[in-house]
């Protein structure tokens, strides 16, 4: 082998690459079940013809509430070097995740949010790779 070959790229097992699906399915779930209970506390509360500030505000409360007891929370905070933090950076980062999507729905579709199945709202807010994407942008700039 020449000083400037590279070895080959190791392509990854079948093990490494279930092991690796089901990572991202896991993560999938969570969001998901995230992102459900959400709507559920906010479909109680659509009821009672929320203003479009309190619905954002109802939304990210509950994420502060529900996603300091993630798994994948901690080991975000855990990775970024940030473990023992998420008291202090927990609701930056619900505001970071929930602010922007739900600054470009109407009034009108943020009451009918409650209305439509968990999919439907999560294409509404962008989609998961949105989701996702925002998640790990969020998560960067608590390290900042």
């Amino acid at each position: 082998m020449a000083a400037t070959d590279k070895p080959a790229a190791r392509e990854p097992t079948p093990d490494e690459q279930r092991r690796k699906a089901r990572a991202k399915i896991r993560t999938i779930r969570i969001w998901a079940f995230v992102v459900l209970g959400l709507f559920a506390g906010f479909g109680l509360l659509s009821n009672c013809a929320l203003s479009k500030p309190k619905a954002k505000q109802a939304i990210v409360d509950s994420c502060v509430k529900n996603v300091p007891f993630s798994e994948k929370w901690q080991a975000d905070l855990k990775a970024a070097g940030l473990e023992g933090k998420s008291e202090q950076l927990i609701e930056s980062y619900c505001v970071c995740m929930w602010d922007e999507p739900l600054e470009k729905l109407s009034d009108k579709q943020i009451q009918s949010l409650s209305k439509i199945s968990p999919q439907e709202q999560l294409e509404l807010l962008g989609g998961a790779e949105a989701f996702e994407a925002r998640d790990k942008q969020c998560v960067a700039g608590l390290a900042k």
